[in-house]
């Protein structure tokens, strides 16, 4: 079977219904979802099928009902939400029941388990929705927690591979993460009311890293003290040298030790590395909104320190703020994030509040490097010394990148207001951008200020009219 036979959104070759045909439905919110697609329907290449590969949202149950197999790869978005570019798909069809007595089907439901009440949520109920439409499950749904779940992976490139793939649970999953330098880190906020936040910049060891497209996304993984786990080697007398085969890729012992959860003492007594290795509990990962661009010479994040109610540091912006040392390595993947790429060169409405600025800020940054002009900024935060790189946003507004600027600080007002209060009262000139100017909008930030911001957009615009934009690519968000 050839490439050609690898179809991206296209409509199926002249064969009679099913026969022999897969197809990959995608739906993904930070393109996690849609490069696994990808890369199962390139090992299904060899099956002797044709393969069509499309996002959901673009699909209809009839078009769904035409593939003699369905494979749907999909993360759960929000409160259990499906990603954006399938909302407009769940409103019209999954209220409903549809016919897919023809078809076989499986879904790969992707998660966190942090979030146990909405744990793969969407992917769960569009399982149930194909099979009370009729489809015959090819095998239960498969929920992959975060990006690094080798089990729940292992299990989907198991019945990939009785479907004639040819794969291997590290082809599916993503690359080993960079080491970059921690090279900077500056208080961006003093004198706030509220948490720190802080900038943080990274240069890779590799230059060829800095490669990515505003709107990506940094996965850091978070280490443990150094000096902790350096403790522990001594205290077991360990080889932190030693390579062993970790999250499919081979990994020195003290880089495992320094992403993991470090067992007691008692726990290590009398069993051996590699028994140890297997059982470590990794810390997992932290995504972070890009705010820099490649030709910046390095990447550059907007961190909030998190202090938990004890005293002590959340894991992510712990390890970026206070516990690496300047100089220190920092492992982090990037991960592409199509859905907040730029939608394009005319005007621009970019709204969002709090660290959501990482977000913003790198857009704005690629369009003055391309010269492009009349961009609209709403932001708000708690109080004017958390208005980050100011100087920055002032000389866009005197070189024309920023069109408008609106700003809101809620600690300066009671009651409270806050950007979605921005949003509402500036209605008529959004409503004229959007309609007269063709303006697309993005947002970044918080997972409540985006629902707040999204009311008020369909009260502006309406709802219909959101939901077109959202498939036409001219209203995306990356929010958290």
């Amino acid at each position: 079977m050839s490439l050609f036979s690898l179809l991206r959104g296209k409509s199926w070759p002249k064969t009679s219904r099913g026969a022999g045909k897969i197809l990959v439905a995608f739906a993904s919110q930070t393109g996690a979802a849609e490069a696994i697609a990808w890369r199962s329907a390139n090992a299904l290449i060899g099956a002797g099928r044709f393969v069509r590969v499309a996002p959901l949202g673009s699909l209809d149950p009839a078009q769904l009902a035409e593939a003699g197999t369905l494979l749907v790869v999909t993360s759960t978005y929000g409160a259990g939400e499906s990603p954006d570019s399938a909302r407009a798909f769940v409103r019209r069809h999954m209220g409903s029941r549809a016919n897919f007595s023809g078809i076989a089907f499986a879904v790969l439901a992707l998660g966190d388990r942090k979030y146990d009440a909405t744990f793969c949520q969407f992917g769960r109920g569009l399982d149930r929705w194909l099979a009370t439409g009729g489809g015959r499950r090819l095998f239960d749904v498969v929920c992959v927690d975060a990006d690094d779940d080798d089990a729940a992976m292992a299990r989907w490139c198991e019945q990939l591979s009785r479907l004639g793939a040819r794969c291997s649970v590290e082809s599916l999953m993503p690359g080993a993460p960079q080491d970059w330098v921690l090279a900077e880190r500056r208080l961006l906020n003093p004198g706030s009311a509220g948490g720190e936040s802080w900038g943080v910049a990274l240069t890779p060891k590799n230059p060829a890293h800095l490669s990515w497209t505003a709107g990506d996304i940094a996965e850091v993984w978070p280490r443990n003290d150094p000096a902790e786990v350096e403790a522990f080697i001594t205290r077991h007398e360990l080889d932190g040298a030693t390579l062993f085969k970790w999250k499919g890729h081979w990994t020195a012992l003290a880089t495992i030790l320094a992403m993991s959860r470090l067992p007691a003492d008692h726990e290590v007594a009398g069993i051996s590395v590699q028994w140890l290795v297997e059982r470590l509990e990794w810390l997992g990962s932290r995504e972070y909104s890009i705010a820099s661009l490649p030709e910046d010479g390095c990447m550059e994040l907007l961190v909030r320190k998190a202090v938990k109610d004890d005293g002590s540091l959340g894991l992510g912006s712990g390890w970026l703020v206070a516990t690496c040392p300047v100089g220190g390595i920092v492992s982090l993947r990037l991960r592409p994030n199509p859905n907040f790429h730029p939608p394009g060169d005319g005007p621009l409405i970019l709204i969002g509040a709090g660290t959501g600025m990482a977000g913003l800020r790198v857009h704005l940054k690629y369009r003055a490097r391309k010269g492009l002009k009349g961009a609209w900024l709403l932001f708000g935060e708690r109080g004017r010394a958390d208005l980050y790189y100011r100087e920055e946003l002032a000389a866009w507004q005197q070189d024309g990148t920023l069109a408008r600027t609106d700003l809101v600080f809620s600690r300066e007002h009671d009651p409270r207001r806050y950007v979605q209060h921005l949003v509402t009262e500036a209605g008529g000139d959004i409503r004229d951008w959007v309609t007269a100017r063709g303006a697309a909008i993005l947002v970044c930030g918080g997972v409540k200020m985006a629902a707040g911001v999204e009311t008020a957009l369909a009260a502006i615009v309406g709802e219909d009219a959101l939901e077109v934009m959202t498939q036409d690519g001219r209203y995306r968000r990356d929010i958290y």
